[in-house]
C-alpha cells in the first residue's frame, strides 16, 4: 500500500502539500501529543510531590509536639505537682486549684497545642475532675483504662461524641503516662492536643483543586482531619491503597474516577491522603488540547494557503515550462516552436529558467546545424579515405614486384629486406585498426629488427622471453617497435657486437607488462626525468622512432594514467623501459577515439 502511494504520480503542488504536511503538521501533532502526555504526568507528579512534602512537614511537627510533651512531663513543676510526697492528700481543693492553674498557664503560653492533665486515679480528685471534665467517670473510658494499665503511648482522635462540651470538632492528641523521674512510679496522664486550626494550616494549602479532598487518617481508618469537615470511617475502596507508605494510584472513589496519593506519617501511625477527580486534574490539559487543535487547524489552513500561493507563483509556471519542453521535443527543438511568454520577464528563478530554456534551444539548434555540417564533412572524408586506400595496395604490389625481381636475379639480401619492409608496412597499418594482438605486434617487431640487421650490416642481438599465455591477447599496435628502435639507436649503437637487447613479456597484477632492457651506457638523470613529460617544449634527438612520449601518451590517452611507460636506468649499467598495458576483452577489435 505504501509503495503504491509513493509510486502514484502526483503533480508538484500535491507533492508540496504532502511534504508540507509531513514536515510541519505531523511533527506539530507529535510534539503536541508528547506535550499533552508530559503535562498530564507532570500534573500528577506535582500533586504527589505536594502530598509527600506536606506529609514530611506534618511528621516533623508531630515529633516536635511529642518532644514538647516530654519536656513538660520532665519539668520540675510537673513532677512536683504530681508528687504525692509533696501534696497534702487532705487538701483536695488546693491540689485541684494548683493543677488547673498550671494547666491554664501552659495552654495560655502555647497556641500550637493544648495540654490536658489527669490524675492516675481520678476518683481521688473529684473536685478537679468535676470542675474540669464535668462528671465523666474516666475509669469507664476505654482509652484511659488502656493508658493507665499498659502505659503505652498512642495518638488518639477525640471526637465530639466523646465530650461535647470539650470538643467542638474532632481533635488529635498524643496520650502519654506521666512517671516519677526518681521512683519511675506512674503519676498521671498527659494529653497533648493539636489544635485543628494548626492541622488546617499544614494541609489546606496543599489543596490545588476545588473538588480535591485531603484527609489525615489513623491506623483504624478513622478520619482525623478532613478539608471538607466530614469525619468518621473512610470509604472501603480506599483500604486497598493504605497498606503501603507511599501510593499514587487511579481508582473509582464514590463513583468518580480519581487520583489518590498517600503518604505515611509517624512511622505508619497516620496517613495523609489526597483525592482529586481526574476531571479536575485534566482541565489544564484539556485547555492545552483545545489550543493544540486550534494551532493544528491554523497550520492546515496555512498549508493550503501556501500550497495555493506556490502553485500560482511557481508550480504552474514550471508545469507550463515542462509542457513547452515536450512541444519543443516533438518539433525537434525548432526555434519557431518557442512560446514567447511573459514569464521570461520575471526577475526570479522562474524567469531565469525560461530565459535559460530559450538560450538552450538556440544552442541546441546551433549544435544541430553544426552536427549536420560535421556529418556532411565526415561523408566527404570517408570518400577520400576510400580513394586513398588505393595507395597502400599500390605500395604493397610494388614491393612484391621488387622482391620477385631480386629473387629472379638471386639477390637474396634485397629480397629479404623488401619482404620484411612489406610485412612491416602491412602489420603497422593493421587495416586502420588500433588493436592487434601480442603475436602480431611481435611479428611487426621481428620485421623491423630484420631490416635493422641488414641496414646496419652488423649483428643486432635480440633475446625474447615472452610468456605463451599473452600471445593471443589484444594489444595496441605499434608500441613495441618505437621502444626497441630507441634501444638500438641510443642504447647499443656504440657497443658493436657486444650490444644486446632483452625483450620480456608477461602478466603482472592483471596487466600485460613488457620490459625492453639494453646494456648500453644508460640515460642521464636530467634527461630521464623529462623524457615522459608532455609539457616539455623542446626535445633533443634522444627519442628514437616515433618517440617514447608518443607511446606513453597513446597508452595514457586510451587506458588512463595507470598505464604507460616507466624508465629505469643506471649509468654504464643499461636502461629498462617498462610498458604496462591493460587486459582487454578477447573480442576487442578497435578502440574508441
Amino acid at each position: 500500500m505504501i509503495k503504491r502511494l509513493i509510486s502514484y504520480p502526483m503533480s508538484m503542488r500535491y507533492r508540496f502539500m504532502f511534504v508540507f504536511f509531513i514536515l510541519i503538521v505531523v511533527p506539530f501533532v507529535l510534539v503536541g501529543y508528547i506535550a499533552l502526555s508530559n503535562s498530564e504526568k507532570t500534573i500528577y507528579a506535582s500533586n504527589l510531590d505536594s502530598v509527600v512534602q506536606t506529609g514530611k512537614n506534618l511528621d516533623q511537627f508531630f515529633y516536635y509536639v511529642m518532644n514538647e510533651q516530654d519536656k513538660i512531663m520532665a519539668s520540675d513543676d510537673m513532677q512536683a505537682l504530681f508528687n504525692p510526697m509533696l501534696n497534702d492528700s487532705q487538701d483536695e481543693i488546693g491540689f485541684a486549684n494548683k493543677l488547673i492553674s498550671f494547666t491554664e498557664t501552659l495552654n495560655y503560653s502555647n497556641r500550637l497545642f493544648k495540654i490536658r492533665l489527669f490524675p492516675l486515679d481520678p476518683s481521688e480528685h473529684p473536685t478537679y475532675m468535676k470542675s474540669t471534665y464535668r462528671s465523666i467517670d474516666m475509669k469507664e473510658v476505654p482509652w484511659f483504662a488502656d493508658i493507665s494499665t499498659n502505659g503505652r503511648s498512642f495518638w488518639k482522635l477525640f471526637e465530639t461524641t466523646d465530650h461535647p462540651s470539650l470538643f467542638v470538632q474532632a481533635t488529635l492528641g498524643s496520650v502519654k503516662r506521666l512517671h516519677s523521674l526518681t521512683t519511675f512510679e506512674p503519676l498521671g496522664i498527659v494529653i497533648m492536643e493539636i489544635r485543628p486550626s494548626i492541622l488546617a494550616e499544614f494541609i489546606d494549602p496543599v489543596k490545588q483543586f476545588d473538588n480535591q479532598r485531603l484527609m489525615l487518617i489513623n491506623k483504624n481508618n478513622q478520619i482525623i482531619y478532613s478539608t471538607d469537615n466530614q469525619y468518621g470511617s473512610i470509604d472501603k475502596g480506599l483500604w486497598q491503597v493504605l497498606d503501603r507508605p507511599l501510593v499514587s494510584k487511579t481508582l473509582d472513589y464514590e463513583g468518580i474516577e480519581s487520583l489518590v496519593n498517600v503518604s505515611a506519617i509517624l512511622r505508619d501511625e497516620l496517613r495523609l491522603v489526597s483525592i482529586v477527580p481526574l476531571k479536575d486534574l485534566n482541565n489544564p490539559v484539556a485547555v492545552l488540547n483545545k489550543l493544540t487543535v486550534a494551532f493544528l487547524v491554523f497550520y492546515f489552513l496555512l498549508s493550503l494557503f501556501l500550497a495555493g500561493y506556490i502553485t500560482i507563483k511557481y508550480t504552474n509556471p514550471i508545469s507550463l515550462l515542462v509542457r513547452q519542453m515536450k512541444i519543443l521535443a516533438r518539433n525537434n527543438f525548432k526555434e519557431d516552436a518557442i512560446n514567447n511568454s511573459k514569464l521570461v520577464e520575471r526577475s526570479d528563478e522562474v524567469g531565469w529558467l525560461y530565459r535559460s530554456m530559450n538560450n538552450m534551444i538556440r544552442e541546441i539548434n546551433k549544435l544541430l546545424k553544426e552536427t549536420k555540417e560535421s556529418e556532411k564533412r565526415k561523408k566527404q572524408l570517408e570518400f577520400q579515405v576510400l580513394a586513398y586506400q588505393i595507395n597502400p595496395h599500390f605500395l604493397y604490389n610494388t614491393l612484391d614486384t621488387i622482391r620477385w625481381k631480386a629473387e629472379a636475379h638471386h639477390i637474396d639480401e634485397i629480397s629479404e629486406i623488401v619482404s620484411s619492409l612489406g610485412s612491416l608496412f602491412r602489420l603497422s597499418l593493421n587495416g586502420g585498426k588500433e588493436v592487434t594482438t601480442v603475436r602480431r605486434e611481435l611479428e611487426l617487431l621481428g620485421s623491423y629488427i630484420q631490416i635493422e640487421k641488414v641496414r646496419q650490416s652488423s649483428l643486432v642481438r635480440i633475446m625474447y622471453r615472452i610468456e605463451e599465455e599473452i600471445q593471443h591477447l589484444p594489444f595496441m599496435r605499434l608500441v613495441l617497435q618505437p621502444l626497441v628502435e630507441n634501444a638500438i639507436r641510443h642504447g647499443i649503437a656504440d657497443k658493436g657486437d657486444a650490444g644486446m637487447i632483452l625483450i620480456q613479456g608477461s602478466l603482472e597484477k592483471g596487466s600485460i607488462c613488457f620490459r625492453i632492457t639494453d646494456n648500453g651506457p644508460g640515460i642521464p638523470d636530467d634527461i630521464r626525468l623529462t623524457l615522459l613529460d608532455p609539457e616539455r617544449e623542446t626535445r633533443t634527438d634522444f627519442e628514437g622512432g616515433l618517440g617514447l612520449i608518443n607511446v606513453h601518451e597513446r597508452l595514457r590517452h586510451y587506458f588512463g594514467e595507470s598505464y604507460g611507460l616507466e624508465i629505469e636506468s643506471e649509468k654504464n649499467r643499461g636502461t629498462t623501459i617498462i610498458l604496462l598495458h591493460p587486459l582487454l576483452p578477447l573480442n576487442t577489435t578497435d578502440l574508441d577515439i
